[in-house]
């Protein structure tokens, strides 16, 4: 008994130990309340509350998604209901403390008001409003629409969280639709902040928590099926119908669509990395749709307790159809998959796989096949025996990759590395070494495919068939309201960025009406990238002839828009870079944006290649033809990439010396000291989540014996300039071993008398791109181009 007390001592003094002072903090919240950007109810909240930032040191870091068979502790869930009933209490209060907000018990209805009742052909239409809650004041109006039926019949239903909702299509397909006050245009929600003010649930929670109270009513209704009740909801609202599903387990199935985070897509893999919406910037925009201290984690989603797989969990094992467009901006289709994969886990526990879907579809956000939706829930129901497949755009798995394509290495050829030591004593010992590692760097990208050399007097059919489908988005077609629309089939995603423009997507006036652009066609179908489009931007009054120093933009994570952003507040790169006098290639990399079909069959075609062995070769590609190029200076090439586009700057910069240098933003951390135990991903990011370079996860366990790093990517590139850009809160990076790269790195720049040519910039700021580090990275870039 005195061990376990012992223990249990030395266990309490540990935690103790880890905890962060008050003032570290409170220097926290300073940081924020200084570098992000204000936000009025926030800091009203703040304020009033007085409550700091957690104590991170408290919670687990991960940039991987919570396992949702495993309690906070770390347990196991064990088999049995009682252990999952016990982690889905755990993950509910989880997500009531640093996301929805906690809930007033569900009241009963007092009363039922008949508004009024229309009865139409086929079918009874029926206005309600219920009352409940404290002296009866609460109310939600609700519209039922009945189907005539014979008998005692019964029908499934389709609750919306707005009157009409989808009444037209689901009362065509034989069920009963209920639509109710849970929208912005009506919302009934907002007066139960004041009805229940010891409860602090936020908007988008109150509007689910409603959702309770239209099952009631449904219950009171001879003709409804209660055990085939579905809610229905599309982006915000599709956030709102998941959280309702949680709270409100009489509802057998969830439609849905386009959620964006804080729905179906985790924060963790979104955000300013992913190039789009994420916990800054859904706190600011739309600050009472979640509770105030889910801002703390702005930048540490790795510490949030919860994330969207744990959302579906909830659900679980009940129905759920995850929709989303290809080039959906909200929607972040391989985030979505990663989700869905964790989740699948639950449903396998609970022996109910088959019911989540998935459904993907062409278009923009707004895209939204509302028939295709209820042929799945057809199907759930047991209207339907039409088998559902689910289509995986991101289908990589390393294992099923490591079984068919039979790669293996002998580690006994890789001897582990000492990183405490130098690259090279001497110029001459690196120059005997840099064969070797760039035979290395090679192999790890893969083997590229055999290329047939252009044929004298071929014409060149792809390129002129493309150039005509895809006109370049330039500045002649800034404002126009027709290029591109939600839900159209082949839609040109720079173009309609363009022309919808605003803070929103970071293509903003003036700097926008002073660049032009022609598209240009590289790597054909005769060379080594097989054939990409991009869009080479220009200060518009540039003099015919002049030839302009080229920056190649590297995009990041950016899965829906490729090299544009959304929910970004700060200029696009390109636009900022054209500002600065110079001319910007940007386009897609594979599997992104317009190129998102090409992640789906890569490594069935190509299983010795890797992607980012195709994105170097796409690189390498650009840069052929930039040498021709009539506004291009050959001499001056660089590139500027940004998370992935980072890491790629560095691969392709280091193989191909007519890059004249390199700015890598949060583009790497070591890989050799990039063990799981750090929570950063761990070196196994590129090959078995990404899927970027699968023979990397060859060396899994044995990370020391990987036979180069980012310090010799960094070295082969000397003497070219090189900018690491490394925000010091960076949750993907360790900062110290990134520091340590860059130092070891810098011993052969100084025996290639290029000492500061190699810079490391430490921004006091997380993986984000502000428009005050862009400014300092262009001014970096001009000193040096």
């Amino acid at each position: 008994m005195k061990r376990l007390i012992l223990t249990f001592l030395c266990l309490l003094c540990i935690k103790m130990a880890w905890s962060m002072t008050e003032k570290e903090r409170q220097d926290y919240l300073k940081w924020m309340q200084t570098n992000l950007p204000a936000v009025t109810e926030w800091t009203e909240w703040q304020g009033k509350t007085g409550e700091l930032p957690p104590d991170f040191d408290q919670l687990s870091k991960s940039n991987l998604l919570p396992d949702p068979l495993r309690f906070a502790d770390g347990r196991p869930v064990g088999y049995g209901d009682a252990e999952w009933n016990a982690r889905r209490n755990e993950i509910k209060q989880l997500f009531e403390k640093y996301v929805t907000g906690t809930f007033p018990s569900k009241p009963a209805i007092d009363k039922i008001v008949l508004l009024d009742e229309i009865k139409g052909e086929g079918y009874t239409l029926r206005n309600v409003r219920l009352e409940f809650g404290p002296q009866g004041k609460g109310s939600v109006r609700v519209r039922v629409v009945i189907p005539d039926g014979m008998g005692n019949r019964k029908f499934p239903v389709v609750i919306s969280p707005s009157l009409s909702g989808w009444g037209q299509l689901v009362l065509k397909r034989g069920y009963i639709h209920v639509g109710y006050a849970g929208n912005d245009s009506m919302d009934d929600g907002a007066p139960l902040k004041d009805l229940y003010p010891d409860y602090d649930f936020a908007t988008l929670p109150r509007r689910a928590w409603l959702a309770q109270i239209v099952v009631d009513y449904l219950a009171t209704l001879p003709q409804v099926d209660m055990a085939r009740i579905a809610i229905n909801g599309y982006s915000r609202d599709g956030k709102m119908v998941l959280i309702a599903a949680a709270l409100e387990e009489r509802i057998a199935a969830v439609l849905a669509g386009s959620t964006g985070v804080g729905g179906a897509v985790p924060w963790r893999f979104a955000g300013e990395r992913g190039g789009g919406e994420g916990i800054e910037s859904t706190t600011r925009m739309f600050p009472g749709w979640f509770i105030s201290r889910l801002r703390y984690f702005s930048g540490k989603e790795d510490y949030l307790p919860v994330d969207a797989n744990l959302l579906l969990a909830l659900v679980a094992p009940r129905s759920i159809l995850l929709e989303w467009g290809y080039t959906d901006q909200v929607a972040n289709g391989w985030a979505m998959e990663q989700a869905y994969k964790s989740v699948q886990k639950v449903y396998e526990r609970l022996r109910q796989s088959d019911k989540i879907g998935m459904l993907s579809i062409s278009g923009f956000h707004g895209s939204n096949d509302e028939e295709a939706s209820i042929d799945w829930l057809d199907g759930q129901f047991g209207c339907s025996e039409k088998k559902w497949v689910n289509r995986f755009v991101f289908p990589w798995n390393f294992d099923v990759w490591r079984s068919y394509s039979v790669e293996t290495i002998d580690l006994t050829q890789y001897p582990e590395q000492n990183i405490a030591t130098p690259l090279a004593a001497s110029q001459a010992e690196w120059a005997k070494k840099k064969p070797d590692l760039l035979k290395s760097v090679q192999w790890m990208l893969g083997d590229s495919p055999l290329i047939l050399a252009p044929v004298l007097g071929d014409v060149p059919f792809m390129r002129s068939r493309m150039s005509a489908v895809r006109p370049s988005p330039g500045a002649s077609e800034i404002g126009k309201g027709n290029i591109g629309n939600p839900g159209q089939l082949a839609p040109d995603v720079p173009a309609w960025v363009i022309s919808n423009g605003g803070t929103s997507y970071s293509w903003t006036s003036p700097e926008k009406e002073l660049v032009t652009s022609r598209r240009i066609r590289f790597g054909s179908a005769g060379t080594r990238s097989g054939g990409v489009t991009g869009d080479l931007y220009y200060p518009v009054n540039t003099p015919e002839g002049m030839k302009l120093p080229v920056v190649i933009w590297l995009h990041g994570f950016h899965y829906p828009l490729g090299y544009m952003w959304v929910y970004r507040s700060d200029l696009h790169p390109v636009l900022a870079l054209a500002k600065a006098g110079y001319a910007v290639l940007a386009y897609d990399q594979s599997g992104f944006g317009t190129r998102w079909d090409e992640a789906e069959h890569f490594y069935d075609r190509y299983p010795h290649y890797s992607r980012l062995g195709k994105m170097v070769d796409d690189l390498r590609s650009a840069v052929d033809v930039l040498q021709n190029d009539s506004i291009a200076d050959p001499s001056k090439i660089f590139v500027y990439g940004y998370t992935m586009g980072g890491t790629l700057g560095l691969y392709a910069a280091a193989l191909d010396d007519r890059i004249g240098g390199v700015v890598s933003i949060a583009g790497f951390t070591p890989m050799r000291t990039d063990t799981p135990e750090k929570g950063t991903s761990g070196m196994t990011r590129y090959s078995h989540l990404y899927g970027l370079t699968p023979r990397l996860g060859l060396f899994a366990g044995n990370e020391m014996q990987l036979p180069y790093d980012y310090d010799e990517l960094m070295a082969l590139i000397s003497p070219r300039p090189v900018l690491i850009v490394q925000p010091k809160r960076d949750r993907d990076a360790s900062i110290p071993d990134v520091q340590a790269a860059v130092k070891r790195a810098q011993k052969i720049y100084i025996f290639d008398k290029a000492g500061n040519k190699l810079v490391l910039q430490e921004p006091d700021d997380y993986a984000r791109l502000t428009n005050a580090t862009q400014d300092r990275i262009i001014d970096w870039v001009k000193e040096n181009f």
